[in-house]
């Protein structure tokens, strides 16, 4: 999209864009055909709306969500210091009270419910944060300036519904927020006004990113509401290249597949999802849900040549031995005739507190459940490793702590039973 600069000289105005220039008089437009679409959409728009250029803007916000909050709390106080002046919030119906209609009730704020229009000469911008809904051209057309998005990737990596839990689930250690235009017709696209990035420390979950997150981005957008229209005109293009896509993310996401996941998977989707979805798997038939995962800092990083020492460290560090009770299992690997045999040796060590590595990649399949008595955690095998949780909630049933998933059911069944599914 070609840059747009806009001059003001009594009752007409004067729209530059690109290298031409555009005399808008009363409503009509003079324009060369070889201007873009965009640039045409904005020229009509334009043409037919006072365009003020400076603050206070008139805005009407959309949002739904805990990300959308900080943005509308911001876009508030800037009325205080006559930034902001009229301001209406469009949310979405959801199950429950969406957070965006929680803070309205609480701060006595006028609320439209969607679907709905909007009418023209009225809004000077729109703002869009988390609402989960694509605007019509007609409710973009309505906003002379446009409406400016907050999204929580850095675009245009990472566009869809769920940016901050696919970049966690995706181990990235750099993420951030991005201030853009909306365009009709497609999520996440438009051009870029202002981004910022930060880090992603190696053991945070989404809820904690999300609030970090949402915290910068309502700074950012105040950052543009303070100069809009030189922030309009210095808008850049998205890249082409590095666009990844974020879906949305469901119950089902959060499955764990113990003959598919590493302790990689499984620990990235725990960050990624634990605030929202927690991993579960099945008991005997009944769902279960795995919390309070044990982490490991090397989980979180890209794989390194030496994931088979690295994992080992991470066993014996999960999983306390008895040096005598070790140095029986190795001398006896020699000894195991068959699987069945050695499955039923490891299944006792694990009971006395200790078993071997390598026994245990080789004899144990993933999804066996073992409860670790001095780490007072659940243990289960997956893909290439063992991964620990201290909390379990069983369908039906309270949260337990793993000694009490083991007193109440794995000692009173068969090592056989031992699995999730």
């Amino acid at each position: 999209m070609c840059s747009l600069k806009i001059l003001s000289f009594h009752k007409c105005k004067i729209l530059r864009i690109g290298p031409y220039q555009l005399r808008v008089r009363r409503g009509k437009t003079s324009y060369f055909s070889t201007l873009s679409a965009d640039c045409l959409s904005i020229v009509n728009r334009l043409s037919t709306t006072k365009v003020k250029l400076k603050p206070p803007w008139n805005i009407v916000f959309f949002g739904t969500d805990d990300f959308a909050v900080e943005s509308l709390d911001a876009l508030c106080k800037g009325r205080e210091r006559g930034l902001i002046g009229k301001l209406d919030v469009v949310t979405a119906p959801v199950k429950k009270n969406s957070p965006v209609l929680q803070y309205c009730q609480k701060e006595n704020i006028p609320v439209i419910h969607w679907p709905t229009e909007v009418p023209k000469g009225v809004y000077d911008v729109g703002t869009v944060v988390s609402f989960g809904h694509l605007l019509t051209p007609a409710i973009i057309d309505a906003f002379p300036m446009g409406i400016l998005n907050v999204h929580g990737s850095l675009l245009p990596r990472w566009r869809g519904a769920a940016p901050i839990i696919r970049a966690v689930m995706n181990n990235d250690e750099v993420t951030g927020v991005t201030v853009m235009e909306i365009q009709p017709h497609r999520f996440d696209v438009g051009r870029i006004l202002r981004a910022a990035q930060i880090q992603i420390p190696w053991d945070t979950k989404s809820g904690i990113l999300t609030k970090q997150l949402s915290a910068l981005g309502a700074k950012e957008l105040m950052y543009v509401m303070e100069s809009l229209p030189k922030a309009l005109e210095k808008a850049v293009k998205q890249s082409t290249e590095g666009v990844t896509k974020a879906p949305k993310v469901s119950e089902k996401t959060s499955r764990i597949k113990w003959h598919v996941h590493t302790c990689r998977d499984i620990q990235a989707r725990y960050r990624a999802l634990d605030d929202y979805f927690p991993l579960w798997t099945t008991w005997q038939g009944v769902p279960v849900k795995l919390r309070n995962m044990t982490m490991h800092k090397e989980w979180s990083f890209p794989e390194q040549s030496d994931n088979c020492a690295l994992e080992k460290q991470t066993f014996h560090d999960t999983f306390s031995k008895k040096e005598n009770l070790h140095d029986n299992v190795i001398s006896n690997k020699s000894n195991c005739k068959d699987q069945k045999r050695v499955q039923e040796f490891v299944v006792v060590s694990y009971n006395s507190g200790s078993c071997d590595q390598g026994i245990l990649d080789t004899a144990v399949k993933p999804g066996t459940a073992i409860y670790g008595r001095k780490t007072k955690t659940l243990n289960v095998k997956c893909l290439d490793n063992w991964v620990s949780f201290s909390q379990i909630l069983l369908r039906g049933r309270k949260p337990m702590s793993a000694h009490e998933f083991y007193n109440g059911f794995i000692s009173k069944i068969s090592h056989k039973q031992l699995e999730f599914l």
